[in-house]
């Protein structure tokens, strides 16, 4: 039983408080008191040690809702295009050429490097199976989504789904999910499959959704760069498929969502999905500014996650605040530091496990030390300098420091 107090602490309701603490009992969180009084007052109470982190904020660890860890090994080896499918070849090419070692050692930096910078779950993309054997003995908290694609051809649709029917090991720490590639590598017919499989285990999916024109073209028409890369438009939306197939709801996570098509948002809206975006790999591709405000004007969710180490140069979460603030200067604070905690929980389907200090919830703690001296400048430093990380707390232990 321990207690954490810091400088400033940021309350389940998103307030930056002065003083206060954080009630740690049995890896979770038993009280949040918002005062130093009432801290003082909790610790004597419970009897609970107390570790006073000093100036800066304690605050939820940050969830990154879309990662692909088993590519950290390609970091800066795969050229940004301005179209996709010359990064699609050479990353294919590259992964061809080495072997599960390589893939599970870039899949541990890759997660050592989140702890590090303040992550402490992420929705990581295991296409392979490494990144499950990997992460099962790692403490960082992690929604595993096993990949699954047949390249458009139902041929392959029903070997596809057979390998993710069986469910993984239940390991601490490690929370199963299914992730269709997207709609142009995935058929009608896998969807469908994938649905029920979802359905029947009741299982978080993630999608790679409306990334590039060029997806959009070969949904619609069948015709561009995609063509010969994949097979058999469907010549129907991607988003039709998704919500036909039965997994457009609150436990889906679209992913990218650069180009939403007319009543998309508030489709996504309706069906309490969240969307995630990119901040890093959105400027590695140099792609066209984001429609947040499309987005925001229709109430959907949004959460933020680094994509991979193949498209983007780090895998930090404090980054890619920053890169927000910057893209999208009038957006509260506030709210981009939710994007980046309590809706990536909602996105993995672990909200009220992570992402909030509230009761009840697993103690997963991250303390950046700030120079701020008022409640007020605290977000505003926290969402835009990418601020050292002072602890961060798995189940409430000390698990990394100083990033």
């Amino acid at each position: 039983m321990k207690l954490l107090t810091a400088r400033f602490l940021l309350s389940p309701d998103g307030e930056v408080l002065e003083g206060g603490g954080v009630l740690v009992v049995g890896g979770r969180i038993a009280a949040v008191p918002r005062t130093s009084g009432a801290a003082r007052r909790a610790a004597r109470v419970h009897g609970a040690t107390v570790e006073d982190l000093g100036q800066g904020i304690l605050t939820p660890g940050l969830v990154n809702a879309h990662a692909h860890l088993e590519l950290s090994g390609f970091h800066r080896r795969v050229p940004a295009t301005r179209t996709i499918r010359p990064w699609i070849e050479s990353l294919i090419a590259m992964r061809r050429a080495v072997g599960d070692h390589t893939l599970g050692a870039g899949v541990r930096r890759g997660a050592d490097r989140l702890l590090r910078t303040g992550t402490t779950a992420v929705g990581d993309i295991d296409s392979t199976g490494a990144a499950g054997r990997v992460l099962a003995g790692h403490r960082l908290r992690v929604r595993l989504y096993r990949e699954v694609l047949d390249g458009g051809d139902p041929v392959r649709a029903e070997a596809a789904c057979a390998a993710v029917r069986r469910a993984l090991p239940r390991r601490a720490g490690l929370c199963e999910g299914l992730s269709p590639h997207s709609p142009y590598s995935v058929s009608p017919a896998l969807f469908a499959l994938i649905g029920k499989v979802a359905r029947r285990r009741c299982l978080p999916v993630t999608i790679h959704w409306s990334e590039t024109p060029a997806e959009l073209e070969w949904m619609r028409a069948g015709q561009g760069e995609l063509a010969g890369l994949v097979r058999n438009s469907p010549h129907r939306t991607g988003l039709d498929l998704i919500e036909e197939a039965g997994l457009l709801g609150p436990r889906t996570a679209l992913v990218h969502g650069n180009h939403p098509e007319r009543g998309e948002a508030l489709r996504i809206q309706r069906a309490d999905a969240t969307l995630v975006h990119c901040p890093g790999s959105h400027l590695f591709f140099g792609r066209d500014p984001f429609p947040i405000r499309h987005y925001r004007e229709r109430g959907v969710r949004i959460a933020l996650g680094t994509d991979s180490s193949a498209s983007n140069d780090d895998l930090d979460m404090r980054r890619e605040m920053a890169l927000l603030r910057r893209s999208a200067p009038g957006l509260d604070p506030r709210e981009v530091f939710a994007m980046a905690t309590d809706h990536g929980a909602r996105a993995l389907g672990l909200e009220g496990e992570v992402g909030r200090l509230e009761r009840g919830a697993r103690a997963d703690l991250c303390h950046f030390r700030l120079s701020s001296e008022d409640t007020k400048a605290c977000l505003d430093e926290l969402t835009t300098a990418i601020p050292e990380v002072g602890g961060v707390w798995i189940a409430g232990r000390r698990v990394a420091q100083h990033a």
